[in-house]
């Protein structure tokens, strides 16, 4: 009985640990969508404020989505 409480408390954080990454990544991917849209009108009006925030939530974006490689593209541009 004693095994049996310790083996489903790691089955209960593995599942919320991927639960949490999952949510992690959607949240990445509207961060990075909203930051094209930002960057793409700053661009468009002259806004270079708009554009650098559009940019800057690219990379966080992709940052949240473990897409380092992107971000750091992303980055420094």
């Amino acid at each position: 009985m004693t095994l049996q409480r310790p083996l489903a408390f790691a089955l209960a954080s593995m599942i919320a640990l991927t639960t949490l990454s999952a949510c992690d990544k959607e949240a990445g991917r509207k961060q990075e969508a909203i930051g094209k849209v930002e960057s793409g009108v700053g661009e468009v009006v002259g806004d270079k404020d708009l554009k650098n925030e559009g940019k800057k939530d690219k990379v966080a974006g992709n940052l949240k989505q473990g897409e380092l490689k992107d971000a750091v593209k992303d980055a420094k541009k």
